[in-house]
């Protein structure tokens, strides 16, 4: 038997079991290692103590085992002075991270701890980190409130540690998470590369993108079109050609947003004889909108983003039963328009965005060109055609609906994208009349409004909804549609309403009689959710007990 052991564990007993082996059981004097309890047995089992400890220690060595090191104690945390929320905080915090209540709400307080100038109390600090360690909204908001305790804590942790620790120059530096990583790890790794140095890191990413397979260069593509750079025009378009269509699709989108981009000027040669405005006499009246469908696709429509088979623009052209799927030309219409600035559009045909798509809508070919001017939009950040959009939603409803355009429009994206007194300025008195007046499917046109709505709108919907919930007539007949707007207001209004607002809520809502079953959750979870809100602006303001 060895007495060299690979381990530092039982080492210390090799010498003291050799000794006497080698003195013997009777004549060593030396009791026999204590690699089990011995306390039982009897001086005349010394021999067989000796060999089932030889053969212990042996199966030990060979096994790897290692003793149990002592973690050192960690130094305490250092004091924090940002002063901790208080009682009620504490409560509503336990609410949403231990009983996992209104956990929707959790960024968003975090986000107003912080501009209060508070932290979260150091007993929920390992539940908050816990909750963030799962939740990227979460751990997006975490450093302000989480204090210096909190960082202690996430040291201790190595499942906290990415949590509040920002990479240091050194770890940006070193490659080989970039070069040998996973894909995740890769991500990481040049987000905070370009926070660093945002050249060096386009630069890197610039050299392997086109040999990166397609998985990697969709990833990598979401990240660059968040630093775009006329630097990044030649790789870009090289990725025209890549194999997979995601990322041919992805690039050129980045492509047309590049100031100068040669791809718009392309595609605009091939697009610009395809729309005609005709006018009415003397100039005067309602414009139509001339159309001429692209000609046979070829290989060097590809270099221009232009796909042969493009599923994300196979749209429904027709309206009721009748509709139909675009065929391939109209479809190679609207991926034209869907890359290409909608202003280019007012300019050259010398109208404005209302009237080019109420134009638009009045064609055949409204599918694709609403649709796809609608995706433009939102890839320019087109604020101009966003209004024209919003105004053409609000007035010309039914007619969209017919042409199955409701669904194939992000109407709330395109609302979203405009300032919020220009949504209210367009917004407010167009719904208070449909809502008064009880236009066809006004309880469809609220949900697609941006929250938080105007205090007088929100007025004259939860009066209207009251009436309706007492009244077993319009029940029957609203049933869906009342069912759906206030499991709507509970979802999503509750949590953004102003507190001039939730009062009201509150007083129209509690006066109700005994309604239908149906409304019973939705009104009661909107009522809690309103007093939760509540509890959380109180306790921003609360003194720290």
């Amino acid at each position: 038997m060895s007495s060299s052991p690979t381990t530092s564990f039982p080492q210390p007993f090799w010498p003291q079991l050799l000794r006497v082996a080698l003195l013997g059981t009777r004549q060593s004097g030396e009791p026999v290692p204590a690699v089990f309890d011995t306390a039982t047995s009897s001086p005349e089992d010394r021999e067989k103590q000796l060999l089932l400890a030889a053969g212990t220690l042996a199966l030990m060595r060979r096994a790897g085992y290692q003793p149990p090191v002592a973690a050192p104690t960690p130094a305490p945390a250092p004091p924090d002075p940002v002063p901790p929320l208080g009682p009620l905080g504490k409560a509503c915090l336990l609410r949403m991270l231990e009983d996992g209540q209104h956990t929707e709400m959790l960024p968003e307080y975090l986000e107003q701890v912080a501009a209060a100038g508070r932290r979260v109390p150091d007993t929920l600090l390992h539940l908050l980190l816990h909750h963030a360690a799962s939740s990227s909204e979460t751990a997006a908001v975490l450093a302000p409130v989480a204090g210096t305790r909190g960082r202690w804590l996430a040291a201790l942790n190595p499942a906290w540690h990415t949590l509040l620790a920002a990479p240091s120059a050194s770890d940006v530096l070193n490659l080989e998470p970039w070069e040998t990583g996973t894909l995740p790890t890769r991500r990481t790794w040049l987000r905070a590369r370009l926070e660093q140095d945002a050249d060096a890191a386009r630069a890197l990413l610039l050299a392997t993108l086109p040999t990166e397979p397609a998985k990697a260069q969709e990833a990598f593509l979401e990240i660059l079109a968040d630093c775009l750079h006329p630097d990044t025009e030649p790789v870009l378009e090289t990725l025209l050609r890549a194999r997979g269509q995601e990322v041919r699709r992805q690039a050129a989108a980045l492509l047309v947003q590049l100031p100068g981009a040669t791809l718009v000027e392309r595609l605009w040669a091939r697009a610009a004889p395809l729309l005609t405005v005709k006018r009415g006499l003397l100039g005067l009246g309602k414009i139509t909108l001339e159309v001429t469908l692209p000609t046979t696709w070829d290989k060097s429509w590809l270099a221009d983003g232009i796909e042969e088979k493009n599923d994300q623009y196979a749209y429904y052209s027709g309206t009721g039963n009748r509709a139909t799927p675009l065929g391939p030309s109209a479809i190679r219409l609207g991926n034209i328009l869907a890359l290409l600035p909608p202003s280019r559009w007012t300019t050259h045909l010398d109208v404005s965005a209302d009237d080019l798509l109420a134009a638009a809508l009045a064609s055949e070919w409204a599918v694709p060109m609403l649709p796809c001017w609608a995706t433009s939009t939102l890839l320019h950040q087109d604020t101009d055609f966003a209004a024209a959009f919003l105004k053409l939603w609000l007035h010309q409803r039914p007619t969209l609906q017919k042409n199955h355009l409701d669904r194939n429009i992000d109407w709330a994206a395109l609302t979203e994208l405009l300032p919020a007194a220009t949504r209210q300025q367009l917004l407010l008195k167009p719904m208070l009349l449909r809502v008064r007046r009880q236009e066809p499917r006004w309880t469809d046109d609220l949900l697609q409004l941006p929250t938080p709505w105007p205090h007088e709108l929100t007025t004259e919907v939860l009066q209207s909804l009251s009436a309706k919930l007492t009244n077993s007539a319009t029940l029957e007949r609203f049933h869906t549609d009342l069912y759906q707007l206030s499991y709507f207001i509970s979802q999503h209004l509750a949590p953004a309403i102003a507190p001039a607002d939730a009062t009201l809520v509150e007083t129209t809502l509690l006066a109700l009689p005994e309604v239908h079953s149906t409304f019973q959750n939705s009104i009661h979870t909107m009522l809690e959710t309103l007093r939760f809100r509540a509890e959380l602006d109180a306790s921003l303001i609360e003194a720290t007990s």
